[in-house]
């Protein structure tokens, strides 16, 4: 008999009870126990923009940003901290420039991937220590196309980033996931 508890606690304990089959473990670790990460979408054909909604809360605040090189992309996870639930447009830009003033982004290269996270809120709104500014770059990880990001701050409930990449432009995909709150963007290496 199954009861009301949670995600990871309701599966074992229905295994406990009924000794299931260890296929059904195995699915059920794999299903992500409480839906915390599920499974990425499949990569855009082409390079058009991938417009995610507009979120919801505005509870919601950068709170780090991190990159990785995989086999065959490069991924990029913008963690969030505060309460809502994230939005997102992504797409290629030739000039980026910061959302209010208008002013360039300084950024060398000429292939840059615009991300507004959105659903976001100003630092006093959210509770939540803000990080970096407008002067802020993190840096791609080491054999990844994505050369640096520019974080950038949070302008009428959204956080504009910019990605500069190595080369041309390339097939992406952007998905949230939960526990914690993040936004992932895949940038394909071919």
């Amino acid at each position: 008999m199954l009861d009301n508890r949670p995600g990871c606690l309701r599966v074992l304990t229905c295994m406990r009870t009924y000794a299931a089959a260890p296929a059904l473990l195995t699915l059920a670790l794999l299903a992500g126990c409480g839906g915390s990460d599920g499974s990425a979408p499949p990569f855009a054909a082409g390079t058009g923009p991938d417009d995610g909604g507009h979120g919801s809360g505005n509870g919601l605040a950068l709170t780090g940003v991190r990159t990785t090189h995989e086999s065959d992309f490069d991924r990029i996870v913008f963690e969030l901290g505060g309460t809502g639930t994230p939005g997102w447009r992504a797409e290629y830009t030739a000039h980026p420039v910061y959302e209010g003033s208008g002013n360039p982004v300084t950024l060398r290269g000429t292939t840059y991937l615009s991300v507004n996270l959105r659903g976001l809120g100003l630092p006093p709104d959210t509770g939540v220590v803000p990080y970096g500014d407008d002067s802020t770059r993190v840096p791609g990880a080491d054999g990844s196309g994505i050369v640096e990001i520019a974080p950038g701050g949070v302008f009428e409930g959204e956080q504009q980033a910019y990605v500069r990449l190595a080369g041309a432009q390339r097939p992406f995909r952007v998905f949230a996931l939960t526990d914690p709150t993040r936004v992932v963007v895949d940038v394909a290496d071919r």
